[in-house]
């Protein structure tokens, strides 16, 4: 797992927000006009320079008149670079805004779609959901009146696109859990607007990052136990591609190997002391205990010091001999075991 390798940072990033200083005056009259020519293809050769496989487009802007919207279109490994090309992007203004994901466009929910010999209209589409306490996922069945007469993969489709139109596609990784399609709507299917209005209360009710508990048992019988900040997706932690373990042996323990007293606060301590150093280049996500060591899980961005500050501070841990191993990891897949905490 850790011989992945993430790539090295480049030029590409800064060479396009100096290119657009140039180009987005063109870019505004060919909207107006509708006539590209070839600055399709000159967009394009910018954006992948960067990567070949982020996508890219203009649409309506939320507050200005514009958006360019560089996406990594679900691919966790591409976040990262997404998210550093919006962090470089000039300040917003009345005529553009830059997004790293596809907005919510619920104007088209107005239109008519046309695919499979079918013509869909928008408006019609309705949504089961329920709203579990304590979890803050939601799952969806998404439901239309032309869905029965349509293959599978179509009606994935449409019902796919319908919930990045209505939430956008960071609001659909972030909220939305297991996501179905089925026929003709049933009588207590809801609108798109109470599921919009079901995403925001969670979006407000879990705003803070929820930590949670999980405890197991070893094949010896040793006991296990791991802190996890909830959900674990990477949609949270855009530029954090990096992942940091940290492993911390310590002295006083219980018959089970679990941390008491002198110990416990030294953990608490060089934890905070961590999480401190790296700043925004990172975060705590999880650490896990067993048999007198603890491995604190960190990840970083990986085109800044914040791996290397988390090593720098290691031998300030006094209770053994501490060890630090990194790989790239966008998808967080080091602590997917965790994602059920």
């Amino acid at each position: 797992m850790f011989s992945r390798r993430r790539p090295a940072p480049d030029s590409s990033i800064a060479e396009f927000w100096q290119w657009w200083q140039g180009a987005r005056g063109r870019v505004e009259a060919a909207i107006k006009s509708g006539d590209w020519d070839a600055l399709t293809d000159e967009i394009k050769a910018r954006v992948d320079a960067i990567h070949p496989d982020l996508q890219w487009e203009f649409s309506n802007g939320s507050h200005a008149q514009h958006a360019l919207v560089v996406s990594p279109a679900g691919e966790a490994s591409l976040r990262a670079v997404a998210a550093r090309w919006a962090a470089s992007a000039p300040p917003p203004d009345e005529t553009w805004e830059y997004h790293a994901s596809r907005q919510p466009d619920p104007a088209v929910f107005d239109a008519r779609m046309g695919i499979a010999g079918a013509e869909i209209v928008l408006a019609d589409l309705r949504y089961e959901f329920a709203v579990t306490p304590g979890r803050q996922l939601i799952d969806v069945t998404v439901h239309h009146p032309a869905f029965p007469s349509l293959p599978d993969e179509v009606r994935a489709q449409i019902a796919f696109l319908s919930l990045d139109w209505l939430l956008g596609e960071e609001g659909v990784e972030r909220w939305v859990g297991v996501v179905e399609f089925g026929g003709a709507p049933p009588p207590d299917a809801r609108s798109r607007e109470q599921l919009r209005a079901a995403v925001e209360r969670q979006a407000i009710e879990y705003k803070e990052p929820t930590w949670a508990v999980l405890s197991a048992q070893d094949r010896k019988g040793w006991p296990l136990l791991a802190t996890a900040q909830l959900p674990l997706l990477p949609v949270r932690f855009p530029r954090f591609d990096t992942h940091v373990a940290v492993t911390l042996p310590f002295r006083e323990a219980n018959e089970g190997g679990l941390p008491l007293d002198g110990s416990l606060q030294a953990l608490r301590a060089f934890e905070d002391e961590l999480t401190a150093a790296v700043g925004a280049d990172g975060d705590l996500l999880a650490h896990e205990t067993t048999r007198r060591v603890r491995t604190l899980h960190f990840y970083v961005d990986g085109t800044t010091a914040a791996a290397a500050t988390i090593e720098e501070r290691l031998p300030g841990w006094r209770e053994g001999r501490s060890s630090l191993r990194t790989g790239y990891d966008p998808g967080l897949e080091e602590v997917g075991h965790l994602r059920g905490a």
